[in-house]
């Protein structure tokens, strides 16, 4: 019969073989690597607290954070296992690291585009955090202060209710902040993201204009623009240049209610009947064709 190794120790030496297994996997997980080792996030072996990550887009600027999740396991926590007033990986294993696509504001001070080694100091009535320009590390052994991009204080909340396992959720999620949260037993501690995100849409769309050889690509900055009364002069640079790559009744449309919103009644309604005469040589009745003429209707004459 085949058996497994532990299935022919005596228990007792089946206990002390388990208690050491988990001796050398937890071992592993907080010791420090070799000297100028590179630390890696590898899913070969499982570990004592496996690696997460979470992503959120506030407007088109994507937030990453990459983290290893500690748990309970029926500890004093904050101010036992994590002490108050020291440096912490803010995790376990490498350090957490933060990455934003696009120069962000945290809690209100900038912080420019790139991947940081996210440490915290935890407090009982205030939390630092901060953003290190050194991202892959090993926990906080060779955290290096002059190496912080930006530090920020922030208040720690009691959680709603308890997490086992250290986490980070996003929650109040518009067009152009969030507010990013750790969660660990008890405690939560947020933190606040904003974008500019009509500046990286312009600068999107400029190099959209300039570089597009689909006339759908400069088109579709320009109605994000109208809709939400944005750069009007730059929308009619974009939707001239999808025009010049091939005229139709969508982009035609498109300037004609720029124009509108402009007040230049007079172009509109030029561009306009433009826009019909585009319409008629297509196959078919093109999409908002209604909806535009309703519109066209309700601008004043003059």
């Amino acid at each position: 019969m085949t058996t497994t190794l532990f299935a022919r120790l005596p228990s007792a030496r089946s206990s002390v073989a388990a208690l050491a297994l988990l001796a050398l996997a937890a071992a592993i997980a907080l010791a420090p690597p070799a000297a100028h080792a590179q630390p890696q996030r590898s899913t070969q072996l499982p570990r004592v607290s496996p690696n997460a990550a979470v992503s959120q887009t506030v407007g088109v600027t994507d937030v990453h954070i990459t983290y290893g999740r500690p748990s309970v396991n029926d500890r004093d926590i904050f101010g036992g296992l994590v002490p108050y007033g020291e440096v912490w990986r803010t995790g376990a294993n490498e350090a957490t690291t933060i990455t934003v696509s696009n120069d962000v504001q945290i809690e209100g001070q900038s912080l420019k585009a790139g991947t940081y080694g996210f440490f915290t100091v935890p407090g009982r009535e205030a939390w630092t955090l901060i953003f290190n320009e050194t991202a892959e590390q090993w926990g906080a052994y060779e955290y290096d202060q002059s190496q912080d991009a930006l530090r920020v204080e922030v208040e720690p909340q009691e959680a709603p209710h308890p997490h086992e396992q250290m986490g980070f959720h996003f929650g109040s999620v518009t067009d152009s902040s969030a507010t990013a949260a750790l969660v660990w037993d008890e405690t939560r501690v947020p933190f606040r993201i904003e974008t500019n995100t009509s500046a990286h849409v312009r600068i999107r769309a400029e190099a959209a204009a300039e570089n597009a050889e689909d006339w759908r690509a400069p088109l579709r900055y320009a109605a994000y623009a109208l809709e939400n009364d944005l750069y009007p002069e730059a929308a009619l640079d974009w939707v001239n240049r999808s025009m010049a790559l091939a005229e139709n009744f969508q982009n035609t449309a498109l300037k004609a209610r720029l124009l509108a919103s402009m007040e230049r009644y007079e172009d509109a309604r030029r561009l306009a009947e433009r826009a019909m005469t585009r319409a008629e040589e297509g196959n078919g009745t093109p999409q908002g064709l209604e909806q535009f003429e309703e519109q066209v209707a309700g601008w004043p004459s003059r």
